[in-house]
C-alpha cells in the first residue's frame, strides 16, 4: 500500500506524477503521429494512377450458380485481358460443365455456358 507522505511531499510527489504523465503523453502523440504519416504515406503511394499493374487486377474469370444468377466464386484477377483468357480456358478445362464469364468491370469479354441438360 501507500505510505503516508507530508502535506508538501505529496503535493510534489502528485507534482512529479503529472510531469510524468505529460511526458508520456507527449511521447505517445509523437509516436502516433509519426506512425499516422508514414501510413498515410503509404495509401499516397497505393493511389497513384502510375502504380504498376499488379494492383490493378481487373480482368475477372467468375463461375455462376446452375442459374446463372449469382457469382459462386471469384477463380481469376489478372491485370491483363490474355492472362484473364488463359485463366479462363484453364477453369473450363478443369470444370467443363460450368458457367463461367470473363470480365472487366460489368464489361462481358467471353462466357462459357455449357449446354443444358436435354439439349
Amino acid at each position: 500500500m501507500s505510505q503516508e507522505l507530508p502535506d508538501n511531499d505529496g503535493q510534489l510527489h502528485t507534482l512529479g506524477l503529472l510531469e510524468q504523465l505529460r511526458k508520456e503523453c507527449g511521447l505517445q502523440w509523437d509516436t502516433s503521429s509519426t506512425l499516422y504519416r508514414r501510413i498515410d504515406g503509404l495509401l499516397r503511394e497505393l493511389a497513384n494512377p502510375n502504380l504498376h499493374e499488379i494492383a490493378n487486377l481487373s480482368h475477372h474469370v467468375e463461375l455462376w450458380d446452375r442459374n446463372g444468377q449469382q457469382i459462386r466464386w471469384l477463380v481469376a484477377a489478372a491485370g491483363t485481358v490474355t492472362i484473364g483468357h488463359a485463366a479462363l480456358d484453364a477453369a473450363i478445362k478443369s470444370w467443363p460443365h460450368e458457367r463461367f464469364t470473363l470480365r472487366q468491370g460489368i464489361q462481358l469479354i467471353r462466357e462459357h455456358a455449357p449446354p443444358k441438360s436435354g439439349e
